[in-house]
């Protein structure tokens, strides 16, 4: 993981144990409705497993989007992630932030089956190195 600046950040190590499907921590601002990212920049959100998760089933990570803050209207989705995935340092497929969304962004923690015994989780938004042109 590479420097990240704070005002980028979703989840900072958030424990999601004990708690049902949950929204991030914090929210993003981008100051305006389909800000201008730069030409050719492709923005990711990245995620880093903290503490293994227990007891669930599954879980999914939604990125959400509205015109005013506490967003709730889903942008993307990623695949159902299975709890036996999800260990310490593990890989989640990042998802691609859109050219066009809304002024504010938070992400929306969907579990399935049991709440989770343990798991916490870190989530920012980063320039996709590998992403070049869109």
């Amino acid at each position: 993981m590479g420097l990240f600046d704070d005002k980028l950040v979703f989840s900072d190590a958030q424990d999601l144990s004990g708690a049902g499907s949950a929204y991030s921590e914090d929210e993003l601002d981008w100051g305006e409705t389909y800000p201008d990212k730069g030409q050719g920049t492709v923005m990711v959100v990245r995620f880093v497993v903290e503490t293994a998760f227990t007891t669930l089933t599954s879980l999914q990570i939604a990125l959400v989007h509205g015109a005013a803050t506490a967003p709730t209207t889903q942008l993307v989705l990623t695949a159902a992630i299975l709890q036996a995935s999800l260990t310490k340092g593990c890989y989640i497929p990042e998802l691609k932030i859109p050219d066009q969304h809304l002024r504010y962004m938070r992400l929306y923690y969907i579990i399935d089956g049991s709440n989770p015994g343990a798991g916490k989780i870190t989530a920012y938004v980063d320039v996709n190195p590998g992403g070049g042109a869109r």
